[in-house]
């Protein structure tokens, strides 16, 4: 019988080749490529669709809050199901929207601050501002009223502000 005559030359290729495959098997206990590269939008339609029938039910469907509200607009051919494209559009236009709304809530915020900033009569860096769907929350310490009343007046005259909630205190 013929002994391998194993050297360090050998050694290493093969301690590669096992680490390597030990690896390999660690990885697929995470699941495959493919699984690890679905779009969240598939993974959350797939455990919505709890009888697996590649469809979501007005009940399956009523599990998403964002979905449960709009499942007659959700379905595009009324067929009182969403498939996954009408589920994944439907998500995507409501990420979109709500994308929309952060961005505008946070330019009227920006231009409110800048505004206060700006007055001589208001101290801008003691006022917090933030703004919710166009609501201006204005918040913090001032020294009077005429500084109270002159802030809201700031924040009303920005576009895009749907209200003011002036939430500013006296100090002292």
């Amino acid at each position: 019988m013929h002994k391998p005559n194993l050297t360090r030359s050998h050694i290493a290729p093969t301690a590669l080749a096992i680490l390597l495959a030990a690896m390999q098997n660690d990885a697929a206990a995470f699941g495959t490529f493919s699984d690890l590269d679905q779009d969240p939008t598939a993974a959350e339609f797939k455990a919505l669709d709890r009888n697996h029938d590649g469809y979501l039910s007005h009940e399956e469907a009523g599990r998403d809050a964002d979905i449960a509200s709009r499942f007659n607009s959700a379905d595009r051919n009324r067929d009182g199901k969403l498939s996954e494209s009408e589920y994944a559009g439907t998500k995507s236009e409501l990420q979109q929207a709500h994308m929309k709304s952060f961005l505008e809530d946070s330019t009227i915020t920006a231009k409110v601050k800048a505004d206060l900033l700006k007055d001589n009569g208001v101290r801008g860096l003691a006022i917090s501002v933030e703004t919710h769907r166009g609501l201006v929350i204005l918040s913090g310490f001032v020294d009077n009223e005429q500084q109270v009343r002159r802030a809201a007046e700031i924040a009303s005259g920005v576009r895009g502000v749907l209200g003011v909630k002036n939430s500013l205190l006296l100090k002292g």
